[in-house]
């Protein structure tokens, strides 16, 4: 176990001081914390592998939230699902992948960290960014409710099988009050989940919020990790890909950076800009090892994280 960082307490807890060991040894059925998430306290959903609880700061130390008590903060444990590859790597893996994309490539991401069950166990922590200083709400959808787009009308998968990459852009295109700067934000985002093996960027994990009135733009990046290291999956989280009509992947596709350049001239972004972006992000190589190496993963868990990295890099080398 280990304090928060100072960045970590700056941008979770405003500087404050607060204690990184929440007060549950565990998160076993029969528990008293597991009674009090099934009395209505913490639960939000369960995504995939992961499930996530409401929690609040109070008084230098984290708590789950009462009953219809909102929380500023969600935080995720290692998944009880053992059907995954390395579980309890996942918010050591969550924690360095957000890292990577907030330090070294600069992408806007939501307040995260890590903290600890008494047990020791690992748990990711996020602070919600649609919160208002004052306590009020910012409005935000995102990009499946954008677009319409629910279970009744199009099955249980709808915010993986309906859509492209390129069809997010469109919304983006639409809706944006800056459509131009958050396009932009979007293909780097999507470059990023490309090369560190997020096969999980659904629809519901791009949204749109309302910072002024009338004024939309791509909230800050959530839910940002490598997904191989838990699962067989796929390049991409939605199945039609980067591009409308579908991105077919074999072994005959132009693989990496010339899909990224047809996608970035598709979205029209200028190409130097498009240049310069693949530049930058098949570069930095030695500081994401070290952060690799630096985490708090397992072993294992490292070398699977270094191998991917290093691959997908490799097809976006011009």
């Amino acid at each position: 176990m280990r304090n928060f960082t100072n960045k970590e307490l700056k941008e979770l807890f405003d500087g404050r001081r607060v204690s990184s060991v929440l007060p549950y040894e565990n998160l076993e059925a029969g528990s008293e914390m597991n009674k009090l998430i099934k009395e209505g306290n913490g639960r939000l959903s369960i995504s995939g592998a992961q499930e996530k609880y409401a929690v609040v700061e109070e008084s230098g130390a984290l708590r789950l939230t009462y009953k219809n008590e909102p929380g500023r903060f969600i935080i995720k444990p290692v998944p009880t699902d053992r059907r995954f590859m390395l579980p309890e790597d996942m918010p050591a893996n969550e924690l360095l992948t957000m890292d990577i994309a907030r330090d070294v490539f600069h992408l806007d991401v939501a307040a995260h960290g890590i903290c600890f069950l008494g047990d020791g166990s690992p748990v990711y922590i996020t602070r919600r960014f649609d919160y208002r200083t004052d306590g009020d709400k910012y409005a935000m959808e995102d990009l499946a409710s954008v677009a319409g787009l629910n279970e009744a009308s199009y099955g249980k998968d709808f915010k993986y099988t309906v859509f492209s990459y390129e069809e997010c852009a469109e919304l983006i295109n639409r809706y944006c009050s800056a459509p131009q700067v958050d396009t932009i934000k979007l293909f780097r985002l999507v470059l990023f989940n490309f090369l560190f093996g997020n096969a999980d960027a659904h629809l519901k994990n791009f949204s749109l919020i309302e910072k002024r009135r009338g004024e939309y733009h791509l909230a800050p990046a959530y839910d940002l990790l490598n997904t191989q290291l838990h699962l067989d999956s796929p390049i991409f989280a939605l199945d039609k890909g980067l591009f409308k009509e579908g991105t077919p992947i074999r072994d005959t596709t132009p693989f990496g950076r010339p899909m990224f350049l047809a996608f970035g001239e598709r979205l029209k972004i200028a190409p130097k800009t498009l240049v310069k972006t693949l530049d930058l992000f098949s570069g930095k190589s030695d500081v994401v090892e070290n952060m690799i190496r630096d985490s708090l993963m397992s072993d294992m868990a490292k070398e699977t994280y270094w191998q991917l990295y290093k691959y997908r890099r490799s097809t976006l080398v011009d």
